[in-house]
C-alpha cells in the first residue's frame, strides 16, 4: 500500500496553453487549497464538486494567477482520495508557481502515474483500465483511441471477469469431487470438459483480437514495390494527397526509400516508395535496389504495383518472386489507359492476394486500396465484432498462458486425472485473468507499468 501523503503535479501538457491544471491529491488537500486560492464573491465554501472562481497566492500572499478551483471529495474523484484542481492560465511560468505554492504547504511532487496509480490501489479502476488511460493518451489514429476508450469503460474487464468467474465455478465444481470423494459424490465430467472448453474457446477468440488491436495502436509498415516506372511514385503521391515524391518518365528516378505517414480507414500506416526492383545498372541504383529488399522484408504488407499498359516483362516476373512470401495487395495501375494484361497471372503467382484495378493518376481505386491493406494486415475480413480487442503485449502473453492451462485441464477431465490435478490448471488460468485487471498483481508489475505514465497522470 502507498503511504497515505499528499501528491501534487501538473496535469496538463508542456508548453503555453489556454488553460493549465494543478491537480493535488490526498489528505491535506483542502487544506492546501484554502491557503494558496482566495475565493472572489461569498467566499469558497468548498462544496464537492463545485468550481469557484477566485486568485492562487503564494505563501507571502502574492497574486500567482486569477483561477479556478474545484474539490473532489473522497470517493468520488480520480484517485479516490480528496482531490483539488486549481484550472489555471496555461503559462509555464505560472503553473510552476501554483505548483511550487502547494509544495510549499505540505504536498510532494508526484512520481510518474502516481495519480492513477492511486485510482488502482483505491479501487477506482482495475489494472487493465489504468493501461487504457495511457493508451488512450498516446493513441495515433481513431481506431486506437476508439479501442482504448472502450478498454477504459471496462469491456475487456467485464468479458475477463465473467471468464473468470467460470472458472471460479469449475474449480468449485473439483473442490467438491475432492472433498467428497469418498462418499462418491459424482461431477458430470461431460459437463465439466464443455464448461472448461467453452471458457478457452472465449479466451482464444480474445487472442485471435490481438492482431487488430497491434495494428490500431502500433500502426502499419507499407512498402510500394514494382519495376521500375510502374508508378509507385505517383501511388505514393495519390494516397498522401501532395506531391511527395518526384515523378518523371524515367525509369529509376527513385533511388532511395521514401517515407511518410498517412491514415488509412482510422489506422496509421507508415508508406515506403521504394527502388523498383530490377538488376541494377549502376552502384547507387544498386544500393536503391538492396534497401527496396529490406523494406520488402520489414514490411506488414506489400502493395505490388503492376502498369498494364505495357506488355508483361521478366522484371514483373521478379516482383513476384520478390513479394510472394510476403502479405500482399497487388495493384493493376493505370486503369485510365488500354490494359494489355490481367489479373491472372497475378493470381496464380500470390494465391490469395488481393488484385485491384486502380488509377493513381484519377484516384479510381485508392479507398478500395486502403480497405484492403488494413483487411491485409489485421488477418481478418471484417474490423471490430462484438467482442473487445486486446492491444498490449501483457494481456496477449497472459491470455496465452490462461489457453496453455485450461488445455491441460482440458486433457486432465479427459485423461481422467485426479481432480486436484485438473483444479490446480483451472486456478492457474483463473490467475493469469486476475494478473490483467490487477486482481492478483506485484509491486514489479505496478512499477513498470505506472512508469510509463507522464508526471500529473
Amino acid at each position: 500500500m502507498y503511504a497515505a501523503d499528499t501528491i501534487a503535479a501538473i496535469a496538463t501538457p508542456p508548453g503555453a496553453g489556454g488553460i493549465g491544471i494543478v491537480r493535488v491529491s490526498g489528505p491535506l488537500a483542502l487544506t492546501i487549497a484554502q491557503r494558496v486560492f482566495r475565493g472572489n464573491g461569498d467566499g469558497a465554501g468548498w462544496e464537492s464538486h463545485r468550481l469557484y472562481h477566485g486568485r492562487v497566492v503564494d505563501a507571502a500572499g502574492k497574486p500567482l494567477d486569477d483561477a479556478l478551483a474545484v474539490l473532489m471529495r473522497a470517493p468520488r474523484s480520480y484517485t479516490g482520495e480528496d482531490v483539488v484542481e486549481l484550472h489555471c492560465h496555461g503559462s509555464p511560468v505560472a503553473l510552476h508557481d501554483v505548483l511550487r505554492a502547494t509544495l510549499a504547504y505540505g504536498a510532494r511532487l508526484a512520481e510518474a502515474g502516481e495519480f492513477t496509480r492511486r485510482a488502482f490501489l483505491n479501487g477506482r479502476v482495475d489494472l487493465a483500465q489504468a493501461e487504457a488511460i495511457i493508451e488512450l493518451i498516446r493513441a495515433r489514429s481513431e481506431a486506437g483511441a476508439t479501442m482504448a476508450a472502450e478498454q477504459l469503460l471496462g469491456r475487456l474487464s467485464r468479458t475477463l471477469d465473467e471468464i473468470r468467474s467460470a472458472l471460479l465455478d469449475i474449480r468449485a465444481q473439483l473442490e467438491v469431487q475432492i472433498d467428497f470423494s469418498e462418499e462418491d459424490v459424482a461431477v458430470d465430467q461431460q459437463r465439466l470438459a464443455s464448461d472448461i472448453g467453452l471458457a478457452r474457446e472465449q479466451v482464444l477468440a480474445l487472442l485471435s483480437s490481438y492482431r487488430q488491436g497491434k495494428l490500431a495502436r502500433d500502426g502499419l509498415r507499407v512498402t510500394i514495390a514494382g519495376k521500375p516506372n510502374v508508378g509507385k511514385s505517383s501511388l505514393l503521391n495519390a494516397l498522401l494527397s501532395e506531391e511527395r515524391a518526384i515523378v518523371t518518365a524515367i525509369p529509376g528516378t527513385t533511388r532511395d526509400t521514401l517515407e511518410e505517414t498517412v491514415n488509412f480507414d482510422g489506422f496509421p500506416v507508415v508508406l515506403a516508395d521504394t527502388a523498383g526492383l530490377r538488376e541494377a545498372s549502376d552502384p547507387v541504383e544498386e544500393i536503391g535496389v538492396r534497401r527496396a529488399h529490406a523494406k520488402l522484408a520489414d514490411a506488414d504488407v506489400v502493395i505490388a504495383v503492376f502498369d498494364t499498359s505495357r506488355p508483361w516483362e521478366r522484371e514483373d516476373d521478379q516482383v513476384l518472386r520478390a513479394v510472394a512470401a510476403r502479405t500482399a495487395v497487388a495493384v493493376l495501375n493505370k486503369s485510365d489507359l488500354p490494359s494489355l494484361f490481367g489479373p491472372g497471372r497475378i493470381q496464380e503467382s500470390l494465391g490469395r492476394a488481393v488484385v485491384l484495378r486502380l488509377s493513381a493518376r484519377t484516384g479510381a481505386g485508392l479507398d478500395q486500396l486502403r480497405v484492403a491493406v488494413v483487411r491485409g494486415a489485421a488477418g481478418q475480413p471484417e474490423a471490430g465484432g462484438d467482442r473487445p480487442t486486446i492491444t498490449l503485449v501483457r494481456h496477449r502473453d497472459a491470455l496465452e498462458r490462461v489457453a496453455e492451462s485450461l488445455e491441460l485441464a482440458l486433457e486432465g477431465v479427459r485423461g481422467r486425472l485426479a481432480p486436484e490435478l485438473v483444479a490446480v490448471d483451472v486456478q492457474n488460468a483463473a490467475d493469469h485473468i486476475g494478473s490483467i485487471t490487477g486482481t492478483i498483481t506485484s509491486e514489479d508489475v505496478l512499477d513498470r507499468i505506472f512508469s510509463e505514465f507522464c508526471i500529473g497522470k
